[in-house]
């Protein structure tokens, strides 16, 4: 526990040094870096699945899709490289194994790429249309990391609720999680989102009140919950405890992000339909 709460201290430390020192671009290298590292992470796992993913391809890929998404001008989302990312990916993977297994090389890095980097990418098109529709950079940061900050409160708070109150098991994916632990989880969220809402909403903000964190933090939390058990699914089905061995006390970068990557794409759409209009 002590080296979770040592590693969460500095990964924490990071991406504040990283946003305060290089604002939006900060968050590009965060978010690029951490979807990445999930990505091989997967693969890897895929790869203990009796599954051949071309790891470098689709990784170069989810960095187009990633980068692109946000660089790239009259791009309002990553749809359009994604679609061109899974034509291109396939297309390189046929031509070069046509006469062997070439379903067990494209379906699971076409899924890694959409998984993962796809996924992921919705925090920084978060950032980017609130740039676009006038509520400035600080703005669009801020939502991201307040639906980061959320989706990771249901992990903290679903473990330690769990650890002391867990009775009803949630799924036999991942036994040690509870109903109970769950319920701890989602009110951690929304907690922590009101938090953020009181300590750091920049100003131009306003539309985003205290009603809005409070009732957005539910299901981005939900959604938490719903990503680490499909983590929990693969790493049952690959026979592995944790995804890597890269950060003390958490195990790899997909166990880290895990619980973002349905919370990603749900924050963008609750802000799109809200706030982007």
């Amino acid at each position: 526990m002590k080296q979770r709460f040592y590693s969460f201290t500095l990964l924490w430390f990071t991406i504040i040094l990283a946003l305060g020192f290089l604002g939006s671009h900060g968050a590009v290298l965060l978010v690029t870096l951490l979807a990445l590292l999930t990505q091989l992470e997967l693969y890897q796992l895929l790869e203990k699945m009796g599954q051949h993913p071309k790891k470098r391809l689709g990784i170069c890929r989810g960095a187009g899709i990633l980068l692109g998404g946000y660089y790239l001008p009259g791009l309002n989302s990553g749809i359009e490289l994604f679609l061109l990312s899974y034509f291109i990916l396939a297309l390189v993977i046929a031509c070069g194994d046509l006469r062997t297994g070439v379903l067990r090389n494209i379906l699971p890095t076409l899924f890694g790429l959409t998984y993962v980097p796809f996924l992921l990418s919705y925090i920084l098109l978060t950032v980017k249309d609130a740039e676009s529709m006038g509520l400035g950079s600080q703005s669009g940061i801020y939502l991201g990391v307040w639906v980061i900050a959320v989706a990771k409160a249901s992990d903290v708070g679903g473990l330690l609720v769990g650890m002391r109150f867990g009775k009803t098991p949630l799924s036999k994916i991942s036994p040690a999680k509870t109903y109970e632990g769950a319920a701890g989880g989602i009110l951690t969220s929304v907690l922590v989102g009101l938090a953020f809402q009181f300590f750091f909403r920049p100003n131009g903000l306003e539309s985003f009140g205290y009603w809005h964190a409070a009732l957005f933090a539910i299901p981005i939390a939900v959604a938490a919950i719903v990503s680490d058990l499909v983590e929990s699914a693969f790493k049952r089905e690959a026979g592995v405890k944790d995804s890597g061995s890269l950060i003390p006390g958490i195990g790899g970068v997909f166990d880290l992000s895990d619980s973002l990557i349905l919370s990603a794409p749900l924050g963008y759409l609750l802000f799109k339909y809200t706030l982007f209009i």
